[in-house]
């Protein structure tokens, strides 16, 4: 007797049903539901994200609104607004040195180090210049200290290249150590960037933690 032929019980049919409505499930499950289910899951988390990405780009406009505020603020008070240009900025310094040392009769600029402290980049120099009057000299620190470029004079030291004359009527020799500040912000590092000292501390700091046995404990 040929199987294909002979007819179905009802019990048979009831199975083949429930088989092909359990393969039809399957199928609507692995290409359907399951799917749909990960792309929402997906969606969710993607929105969940973007809320967090929202809430800190609101956080640093907030920011940047009161430091902007600030800024005018000082402005406004008749101070001079200098600005910490990104890494690295030492082109930018040097024309900047040689344009205002331009009107001395000599002058020396020598680059020391470069410092890393967080995104902070300090790049110390000394600089020596002579000049026909004193008044020309304190010119050019005024131009230095009041500078775009935040610049930080110290160890200044202003005298008269002979010693027989004074600061009214003669040549006056300037020498000083000073600081250009630079931001890692928008910087790009190069070989020339040092480690970061921040970081240093932070490991020596973490390195040498001493504790009795026990104590984390208590």
């Amino acid at each position: 007797m040929n199987i294909l032929s002979r007819k179905l019980s009802s019990r048979e049919k009831t199975l083949l049903v429930i088989l092909v409505l359990i393969i039809l499930a399957a199928l609507y499950y692995l290409f359907i539901f399951q799917p749909v289910t990960d792309r929402i899951n997906r969606s969710k988390e993607n929105a969940a994200s973007l809320e967090i990405q929202l809430a800190t780009l609101d956080a640093k406009v907030a920011q940047i609104q009161r430091m902007q505020k600030s800024v005018e603020e000082y402005a406004q008070n008749g101070h001079i607004i200098s600005i910490m240009p990104s890494y690295s900025a030492g082109k930018q310094e040097l024309v900047f040195l040689n344009s205002t040392l331009a009107a001395s009769e000599d002058y020396y600029v020598g680059f020391t180090s470069i410092t890393r402290e967080g995104n902070q980049i300090r790049r110390e120099f000394s600089l020596k210049f002579t000049v026909d009057h004193y008044s020309e000299a304190e010119n050019i620190l005024n131009i230095l200290e009041h500078s775009d470029l935040r610049c930080l004079i110290s160890d200044l030291t202003v005298k008269p290249v002979e010693q027989k004359e004074t600061f009214e009527n003669g040549k006056v020799e300037a020498s000083c150590v000073a600081t250009f500040y630079e931001t890692m912000f928008g910087g790009v590092a190069d070989a020339e960037l040092p480690e970061d000292s921040a970081k240093e501390q932070q490991q020596e700091v973490v390195g040498t933690y001493e504790y009795e046995p026990g104590s984390l404990g208590n």
